[in-house]
């Protein structure tokens, strides 16, 4: 199977399927199926991010493998790569992107078994997959073993859990380089290849009808079998699910990740990569919501009962950017592909692990949401987008949460004395913030919120 190219590629590789191969990754590498050279082709270029190194960081997919392959890798000579000095120094500047001091594990089987189950779920979505496999067997043991590496790598231990992120972190940012070649019947779109020279003649395509798009892989649509793998992914890193809770699997809670909330270091990345995107009031509802549902609250707070989904998660998930233009072999479409990909029968995505938490998690998980309303407020960025966003149960809950401080403060604290200090003009902006969001949030809802997610925070609740 090629290679595909999916991460920050160099603009300058060419309209050939050659020349865009050459530059995937070390010529002088291992081959794939050794652990030096799975490292080198893929691991290390996921990890090493954009502008890491230089350009050109691409990852390269082969063929998937199993945890037959894994053991193969672990029992071979070059398996002291996993420890090696180097990529030990990767893997801690990867993590000081969000904390100055992580904690990472030693990596281990547990690790390498996800970076095999991330590659094999770009193998599954591969544009050349259907020349591949035809028979709908082996379509359903590369995803039951896929499936079966991810769920081997859930985390133990928070330590453990940092280690996850940097992968499936990176993961999320994939791009993927594709071509667009313009035809009097339309758009062909050639997801992460050139154009094929024994389809457009000299006399065909002219190149000026031929242009290249950096996509982001995550956000475009996907063959049946990644769309049910893809959840399995986000149930291996709860920090990725709290740092970008619109890719969270159904089911998800906060409080998986409140670990992480409880530590002021990591609160404040979280906080911060919150608050860093542009739609963080629909963020914040999918926080909010979701922590609702965990504590089975939203029917005794919302008495029209919504759905059983939270607003702004399904959406993200299934979200359709390839729009206008069509794609050459596999289809766009997240549906069953050329090569009798099952639909019948296939397997789900491995249950949500269990919720353990106490008063003190859902207090964190509600305290750096009240921390972003305060940090849009210093960066006079609070009320963009707010009035068209207070329509859905999810996102009222957030907008509500401001209002609720004064009721929080015994156990939260009040972070507003130090703001004060620090800017006189900030209390007043605060308190005018509060009064815009009463204005938006029904009544009946923070009185409910005060009855019921309060309480859960300032009093003993059994569990």
């Amino acid at each position: 199977m090629s290679n595909l190219p999916a991460h920050e590629p160099d603009a300058s590789s060419g309209d050939s399927s050659d020349a865009g191969q050459r530059r995937l990754g070390p010529v002088s590498a291992p081959p794939m199926a050794t652990l030096p050279g799975f490292l080198a082709r893929f691991v290390v270029p996921l990890l090493g991010g954009p502008g890491v190194g230089g350009d050109g960081h691409w990852v390269e997919v082969h063929a998937p493998m199993s945890a037959t392959d894994r053991e193969a890798m672990l029992a071979s000579k070059g398996s002291g790569a996993l420890l090696s000095s180097e990529f030990s120094t990767l893997r801690t500047r990867a993590a000081q992107r969000l904390v100055a001091e992580p904690h990472l594990p030693d990596p281990n089987v547990d690790e390498l078994s996800l970076w095999l189950g991330l590659h094999g779920v770009l193998a599954l979505d591969h544009p050349d997959i259907s020349r591949v496999w035809t028979r709908s067997k082996t379509w359903q043991r590369v995803e039951t073993e896929t499936r079966a590496l991810l769920a081997f790598a859930r985390p133990r231990a928070m330590d453990e859990a940092l280690a996850r992120h940097l992968a499936v972190g990176a993961f999320l940012e994939l791009r993927r380089v594709d071509h667009i070649v313009a035809t009097p019947d339309g758009e062909l779109r050639y997801r992460g290849q050139a154009p094929p020279r024994r389809r457009f003649s000299l006399f065909g395509a002219d190149p000026v009808d031929v242009r290249s798009e950096s996509v982001r892989w995550i956000e475009r649509p996907h063959r049946a079998a990644v769309q049910r793998l893809l959840p399995d992914v986000m149930w291996v890193s709860p920090l990725t699910a709290l740092l970008a809770p619109g890719w969270a699997p159904p089911g998800w809670s906060p409080l998986m990740a409140a670990t992480f909330l409880r530590s002021r270091p990591y609160a404040r990345a979280v906080c911060h990569t919150w608050a860093r995107e542009r739609e963080w009031v629909r963020l914040g509802g999918i926080v909010a919501g979701s922590l609702l549902r965990t504590l089975e609250l939203v029917a005794e707070v919302f008495a029209d009962k919504p759905g059983p989904g939270v607003p702004g998660v399904v959406a993200a998930m299934r979200r359709d950017a390839g729009e206008g233009s069509s794609d050459e072999g596999a289809p766009e479409t997240g549906e069953a592909g050329e090569a009798g990909e099952p639909e019948e029968g296939a397997r789900l995505a491995l249950p949500a692990p269990k919720v353990e938490f106490d008063r003190h998690d859902v207090g964190a998980v509600l305290g750096a949401l009240i921390h972003l309303h305060l940090i849009k407020v210093l960066e006079f960025d609070a009320r963009i987008s707010i009035g068209l966003s207070a329509r859905d149960w999810a996102v009222q809950t957030f907008l509500a949460l401001p209002l609720l401080l004064s009721r929080l403060e015994p156990v939260l604290g009040s972070p507003l004395d130090e703001l004060a200090l620090a800017d006189e003009s900030f209390a007043r902006r605060w308190e005018e913030y509060r009064e815009h969001l009463a204005g938006l949030v029904p009544r009946t809802v923070v009185e409910n919120l005060v009855a019921t997610l309060v309480q859960r925070v300032v009093q003993r609740h059994p569990q």
